[in-house]
């Protein structure tokens, strides 16, 4: 089987606005109020993840709303993940439901 490095999916991260405005209100914050804005900061670093970590998450969840058992690496899995990224390569598909079915 071929491995790629990066599958050809986008993942979009929504964090930067968020910590961006935690850390605005952090440099302007009440001394009661840092630690608890710290600490939402720590969340949000901790929540962060890899974009392959991305990819394998939405591929599980996806095959699960979809009725594919988890572990399953068939033609049917594939097959429900190229319905749903009709744009997604045969390999990049395998390799994302074998991703998925180990993780």
């Amino acid at each position: 089987m071929r491995s790629t490095k990066h599958l050809n999916l986008v993942v979009l991260h929504d964090l930067d606005a968020a910590r961006g405005a935690i850390e605005e209100a952090l440099a302007g914050a009440d001394p009661a109020d840092a630690p608890g804005l710290r600490r939402a900061l720590s969340i949000l670093e901790a929540s962060a993840h890899s974009d392959d970590d991305l990819k394998i998450r939405w591929a599980r969840q996806y095959l699960a709303e979809a009725g594919v058992p988890a572990g399953d690496t068939s033609t049917h899995a594939i097959r429900e993940l190229r319905r749903a990224v009709p744009k997604l390569g045969l390999a990049e598909a395998v390799e994302l439901v074998t991703l998925a079915a180990k993780h």
